[in-house]
């Protein structure tokens, strides 16, 4: 699908060349976080359904795709994996923070990569995944505990809670906001927080979805 980027640089690509979807993304360098999540224009990351699947449309997925490509690792809530199972990529290292270490086997059974949990002493894991004991669960305990996995390019797509944590200790360098034109369900504690920052990329593609990127923390801007 063709995606029209409008800002800063005016030019357009296939969502589905592999090259030119990597070339977009790749901005930030050999070490980063970045946050990844959808919503409507009211703020909404899930629909009906409370999956942010309900939203997705137009080259959206195209375009997650190939961040998790670029990315050594996808960071996600224990919440977001017990509502989406499918919300684990197959063919990636998954780290999950959840206390409880409940994670539903229908996740873990179709992941190919290594899967790891951030959990409280308190809790247990489930086979075949590795667990990690975290004292407390703040944004900058979390990545600490992610770069001490040996990941250097972190992306969390969820769920709210997860990105507002990490949003409030400042260990986000960008923020990736795809803008759904479906209107989504109203569930104040799943709304997606403000990221502030500069503004620093606007795309759209032919199916009325917009693709936007704001920096904080001095990360390179986009030059693409």
């Amino acid at each position: 699908m063709k995606v029209s980027n409008d800002y800063p640089n005016i030019f357009s690509f296939d969502s589905r060349d592999t090259a030119a979807t990597s070339t977009w993304w790749d901005t930030l360098g050999d070490r980063w976080v970045r946050v990844n999540l959808i919503t409507d224009c009211l703020g909404n990351t899930v629909g009906d359904s409370r999956s942010s699947g309900d939203l997705t449309g137009g080259a959206d997925r195209e375009l997650l795709s190939a961040l998790r490509t670029d990315a050594d690792v996808i960071l996600l809530g224990g919440e977001t994996v017990r509502t989406e199972a499918d919300s684990i990529p197959r063919n990636k290292d998954v780290v999950i923070v959840s206390k409880s270490g409940n994670v539903p086997l229908s996740a873990i059974s179709r992941a190919r990569g290594r899967i790891t949990i951030l959990h409280d002493r308190s809790a247990s894991v489930p086979s075949p995944t590795t667990g990690v004991v975290l004292g407390r669960f703040t944004g900058t305990a979390i990545i600490k505990a992610v770069r001490a996995l040996g990941y250097e390019k972190i992306v969390c797509e969820g769920g709210s809670t997860l990105a507002r944590n990490l949003l409030d200790a400042q260990v986000v360098d960008e923020w990736c906001q795809t803008l759904s034109p479906k209107l989504g369900r109203r569930i104040p504690e799943l709304l997606a927080p403000d990221f502030g920052g500069t503004l620093v990329n606007v795309a759209h593609d032919d199916h009325g979805y917009r693709y936007l990127r704001w920096t904080r923390n001095g990360a390179p801007q986009v030059s693409n």
